[in-house]
Parts: structure tokens; C-alpha cells; sequence
């Protein structure tokens, strides 16, 4: 089976390679447990969550009707409001989320009391996002969802608009586009696009996530899934966020060939 230590290395080098399917883990939790080795490995913990299987197309690629999750790094996390250069993932490719923000710690073994909490305790915050999703791991579709959970969900970079503390807002439900240079690139709801709102998808997470053992912590963002399509984006080129025809932030990054 897969080393952690190699994924890290791997990622470290901005390189992917193809896997064999013996050397995925042998279940789900154990591809579960390898990316939580590989944080162990790391000496971090996490600042934040990406989920799957909350839209149709993840559920059919990945073969699942279960809400599946993977570890976002603090340095994977890019906060709109802070003057701080962007973590760019070696192939930039993203779909406009909407992430919400732990209002509490919770450990895997209180999650069930938790969940009978109201949105207001559960979250403090909810934020437009881009995921930008990246994996070391070729052919990740054809070697199955094992191989995706191992490495953390393809966990690249969420970038995050400013935080908005009404939950029930119903900007939540409007329009989210992604542009690149002022023409649009990818579009979508969440009404639309994802099977649950964001809030019942967090909620569906942190079940799974206790299932698995997993603890979560306050201050910690849920990026609920692809609300548009996943598509490439350009490096050295504007790339904007909107909602409701709204600007959320424009993000620039580096063009690698200058």
C-alpha cells in the first residue's frame, strides 16, 4: 500500500504518477487513514474541509451516494480579505462553493448530540469560495473514490471571499460565476447544482466524519461542493468571483513562465 510519505513527496515536487490498483488501501477507511497519516507525517493539522458526492456528477464518477471529505492545509487557504499571495496548485483548475465556518469544536464521539444544534450554533459564518481541487494521483476517476480519499480529496486550494454571518441568507441561492479577464467561464446555483443546501451537506459531513473517527474544530471552513462546472484556469490572468452578478474578489497569480 501507499506510503504517506510519498503523496508528500509527490505534492512537495509539484509531480503525480500513476498508481497500480494494489497500491490503493484496501477500503475506504483505510484510504481515510492514510491521509490522516500523512497529516500526522505533515505535524498539522487541519484548517479546513473539501466534500464530494454532494452533486450527481461526483456520485456518479466516484461510484457513491455517501458524503465523502478530505483535509485542507492552512497554507491551502486563501482568505480574499488578507493582502497575502495565493497557494496555486501545480495544475490550477476550480469551481465556485460555498464553504461554512465551525462555530465549535466537536469531537467525532459528540457529533450526533451536535447535529441536533441549530445552523447558528453549528456555524458562525458561510462565504462564495473557488476549490481549486489538485492530486498527485493520475487517473484518479478510473482508479475509484479509495485512491481519491488517500490523498485528501485532491485537496489543492479553497480561496475564500469574505465572510457573511447570516446563515439564512438567501444570497447562498443566487448565481455564482466564475470569469477569467471579464468573460465567463463556468456558472451554476446551489439550488441547482447540489443535491442538498450547503448547510445540510456540512451537516451530512460531520457525520461521516465521525463515523470515521475524525474530530473537527472551530474556525475550521466546509467547502460544500461544485456548485459550477470544475474548469482550467489560466495562471498570470485575472480570475474573478461573483454572486448574484456581484463582485466577491478578483484573485491574481503569477504566470510560472515569467
Amino acid at each position: 500500500m501507499i506510503r504517506p510519505e510519498e503523496l508528500i513527496a509527490l505534492r512537495a515536487g509539484g509531480q503525480s504518477r500513476s498508481f497500480a490498483a494494489s497500491e490503493l488501501p484496501s477500503s475506504l477507511a483505510a484510504a481515510y487513514a492514510v491521509a490522516a497519516a500523512t497529516l500526522r507525517s505533515l505535524g498539522t493539522e487541519p484548517a479546513g474541509w473539501k466534500l464530494g458526492a454532494t452533486t450527481p456528477a461526483a456520485r456518479r464518477t466516484f461510484a457513491t451516494d455517501e458524503i465523502y471529505f478530505g483535509a485542507l492545509l492552512a497554507d491551502e487557504i486563501w482568505d480574499s480579505t488578507l493582502a497575502a499571495e495565493p497557494p496555486v496548485p501545480p495544475v490550477l483548475r476550480g469551481e465556485g462553493e460555498i464553504a461554512l465556518r465551525l462555530a465549535a469544536d466537536i469531537r467525532c464521539d459528540e457529533s450526533e448530540a451536535a447535529l441536533k444544534s441549530s445552523a447558528t450554533e453549528l456555524f458562525d459564518a458561510w462565504a462564495p469560495a473557488i476549490e481549486a481541487p489538485y492530486s498527485c494521483v493520475r487517473e484518479i476517476e478510473e482508479l475509484g473514490l479509495r485512491a481519491l480519499l488517500m490523498d485528501r480529496c485532491a485537496a489543492g486550494a479553497l480561496y475564500l471571499g469574505e465572510p457573511r454571518s447570516n446563515l439564512d441568507d438567501p444570497a447562498m441561492n443566487q448565481a455564482i460565476e466564475i470569469g477569467v479577464d471579464g468573460s465567463s467561464v463556468a456558472q451554476g446555483a446551489a439550488q441547482a447544482s447540489l443535491l442538498m443546501t450547503p448547510g445540510e451537506a456540512a451537516r451530512r459531513f460531520l457525520r461521516v466524519a465521525a463515523k470515521h473517527g475524525v474530530s473537527v474544530r472551530r474556525g475550521q471552513w466546509i467547502s460544500t461542493g461544485g456548485i459550477t462546472p470544475c474548469v482550467t484556469l489560466p495562471l498570470g490572468k485575472p480570475i474573478q468571483l461573483t454572486l448574484g452578478g456581484k463582485k466577491i474578489f478578483t484573485l491574481m497569480t503569477q504566470d510560472r513562465a515569467t
